[in-house]
């Protein structure tokens, strides 16, 4: 039986990145092992999304500003990394006093499944944000050890993993957002909008502890008994 339609054409495969963007820019690949399948979940979620964000502040917005103004949006970014940073590293050692008041190691814990990673490094940012997943898996690892061996309940180990998990994910997600404003501000050629729309965006994060109310207690129920998730508003 004759038909009219027309065949179908095939369909146009995308071009190569190198094809999409000619231009030749410095990379490097930094390969790490994730112990943690959280840390894991938030390298594959958040790590590119972060690169890609950091890399077009370092380099994109500079074809449409001035460098002082893209400084200054990337100093919003700068004190975002480092207040995370800062409040993981707290975290790690309230874990740590915990685990000492308790007569803990932080040793024979392993993963079943450690996963080997390839960050690829575009820009100096990139490599802080990949330090941040780095320490994330090393605190997962504590809070691991004295989950397991019955220092922290149930229900404020699940609550910290998946606060300090959100936290780096709207890291990512939050420098992504603001990437995109401050370039199309910039586009537009309205320059002070460009750092009146980062500052703007320097959104409030809580900080998750599980362990805060529990510092100097001496004994494992007293640390233990009435401690609640802690919700801390800080800026981020």
């Amino acid at each position: 039986m004759a038909t009219n339609a027309r065949p179908r054409k095939a369909p146009i495969a995308p071009a190569p990145s190198n094809e999409r963007d000619p231009n030749s820019r410095p990379f490097f690949t930094q390969k790490v092992k994730l112990q943690s399948l959280h840390a894991q979940q938030v390298f594959d979620r958040g790590f590119e999304i972060c690169a890609d964000a950091v890399f077009s502040l370092t380099v994109v917005l500079r074809i449409y500003t001035v460098d002082a103004q893209a400084r200054e949006v990337e100093g919003v970014v700068d004190e975002r990394i480092t207040k995370l940073f800062d409040d993981m590293r707290a975290e790690v050692t309230r874990l740590e006093r915990l685990a000492e008041a308790n007569g803990i190691e932080f040793v024979g814990v392993t993963y079943s499944h450690p996963k080997d990673v390839s960050a690829i490094i575009t820009s100096p940012r990139a490599v802080r944000y990949l330090g941040i997943i780095r320490e994330f898996d090393d605190m997962t690892g504590k809070l691991d050890t004295l989950w397991l061996s019955g220092v922290i309940p149930d229900g404020i180990y699940s609550s910290s993993i998946y606060d300090w998990k959100r936290r780096l994910l709207r890291l990512s997600g939050g420098i992504r957002g603001l990437a995109v404003r401050a370039i199309s501000a910039a586009k537009r050629k309205k320059g002070a909008d460009i750092v009146a729309e980062a500052k703007a965006e320097s959104v409030k994060e809580p900080v998750a502890t599980a362990t805060a109310a529990a510092d100097d207690a001496p004994a494992i129920v007293a640390q233990i008994a009435g401690i609640e998730p802690e919700v801390e508003v800080v800026a981020a």
